[in-house]
């Protein structure tokens, strides 16, 4: 049951950092440690050579000045507590015989038979470290040959140097305790403070689960990666505010624009069936019925066409056209309606203005831009169609002479279903930009709006469109 509850903090991303935070000290430490012992370790190994070395360079100008007999003489007169009574001191001849041994005080033992073998394989100088008999300690030996061919072998045993080590590995494993623990703490500090970032924003996410759209990560004053994360996550929850809202609007208009057909639909169909066997009335029922049916088919179908531009699952048949002639041929069934409302239109297309473009739904793009020129446009103004000609993309501006769009409204008009105040006098779905949007997007191009364009009116639309995929 305990570790059941212990197991859920064992695998908190806190818990992990201050644990991996804790390891690595304390691998760091034992890995600086270790460097330094052996750094110690072969600087005194080396300071017991250097006066290993001073004393054997001693005895062989005394055995060479004086002879091994004044030697042998000058270590039976050796206090024990000279230096060199604590030294083991062999002199070998040239076959082996032992000429000279002095044992140490205090007393180590060696593996003689392997010292000599050692001795008389080397030529001239030799240096080797042979394990104490009967201790954990090494000894070592320094050896050279003398001139006429014997060999001088002096030893020391490595127990003071051993002791000392010792205590440097007992300071070092009595030291790691506090280092863990001061790890611990400040791992857990550190971890703490690294992940209230990420705190913030699960409290967040929990507030926002529970419905209020409105709350935000509280921002902190250091400039890391972290409070980047809380500024992305922001915006991630603004625009989600955004899109629920628009969503709550989109469906008021859906439900306000659906309802008119479906309304005039079933009035007709209920006229229809209170006429006794008038079949004029019944084909004038069946023909509203048709009419609205198919405003509601049309407004399902963009809605339709706006979702696959946008998760782009429908494959565009891209081909070269000159969106010049797509104008032109959309301007064909519009040029009427214009002269209606004694609207001036004014081309200036660039003959060059090719672009790699599915057709069908770029004509469509104009022909939304051009529907809306013509609605907001006042009797007796002016559109401007205009295709400007570059090195990588073709330029599609449309410009009116209309109320224009506030600058608030900017960002709006290109939403699903929305509507602003001023175009709820004239008849639409608030489809059109979107498609618009939608569609140009999913050619990899852009769409940007302009109002006021003069004046305090008119509005400009402008469409980039890339010559190549």
């Amino acid at each position: 049951m305990f570790l059941n509850h212990l197991k859920p903090g064992l695998f908190r991303l806190s818990t992990k950092l201050t644990l991996a935070y804790s390891l690595v000290l304390i691998l760091s430490s034992t890995l600086i440690f270790s460097f330094l012992y052996f750094q110690i370790a072969g600087a005194l190994v080396g300071q017991e050579r250097i006066v290993l070395d001073a004393k054997m360079q001693e005895y062989i100008n005394r055995i060479e000045v004086k002879g091994i007999k004044e030697f042998n003489e000058y270590f039976m007169y050796v206090p024990n507590y000279d230096q060199d009574a604590s030294l083991l001191v062999v002199v070998y001849s040239a076959k082996g015989e032992v000429l000279f041994f002095h044992e140490p005080f205090p007393k180590f033992e060696l593996n003689m038979a392997q010292v000599k073998e050692e001795a008389m394989k080397n030529a001239r100088n030799f240096n080797f470290r042979l394990p104490i008999q009967s201790s954990k300690d090494f000894g070592l030996v320094l050896g050279q040959t003398l001139a006429n061919g014997d060999r001088l072998l002096v030893a020391r045993s490595t127990e003071g140097l051993e002791a000392q080590l010792r205590g440097l590995q007992k300071i070092f494993w009595w030291s790691l305790l506090p280092v863990a623990f001061i790890g611990f703490l400040g791992g857990l500090f550190l971890s703490n403070r690294a992940l209230n970032p990420i705190r913030d924003i699960i409290n967040s996410v929990n507030k926002v689960e529970k419905g209020s759209l409105s709350v935000r990560v509280p921002m902190g004053g250091s400039d890391n990666e972290l409070e980047e994360l809380k500024v992305i996550f922001n915006r991630m929850l603004n625009k989600i505010e955004n899109l629920v809202n628009g969503l709550k609007e989109a469906f008021d208009h859906l439900a306000h624009d659906i309802r008119t057909p479906v309304t005039r639909l079933r009035g007709r169909a209920e006229m229809a069936l209170t006429s006794a066997n008038d079949i004029d009335a019944y084909r004038e029922a069946l023909q509203s019925c048709f009419e609205n049916s198919d405003k509601i088919l049309n407004f399902l179908q963009i809605l339709t066409d706006i979702t696959e531009a946008e998760n782009r699952s429908k494959r565009m048949k891209r081909e070269k056209r000159f969106i010049s002639d797509l104008v032109k041929e959309i301007m064909d069934l519009y040029e009427m309606a214009f002269e209606e409302k004694d609207i001036k239109v004014i081309q200036r297309l660039d003959t060059s203005d090719w672009a790699m473009v599915d057709g069908r739904l770029i004509s469509r793009v104009i022909a939304n831009l051009l529907d809306n020129a013509h609605k907001y446009t006042p009797s007796g103004g002016e559109v401007i169609i205009e295709t400007i000609n570059k090195t990588e993309s073709v330029i599609l501006r449309v410009t009116d002479s209309g109320p224009g769009i506030s600058g608030d409204e900017h960002g709006l008009i290109f939403q699903k279903l929305y509507r602003s105040d001023k175009s709820r006098t004239e008849y639409g779905m608030g489809l059109g930009l979107t498609f618009v949007k939608a569609v140009v997007e999913a050619h990899d191009g852009k769409v940007s709006v302009r109002s006021p364009v003069a004046d305090g009116k008119g509005t400009e639309f402008e469409i980039f469109l890339q010559k190549m995929m």
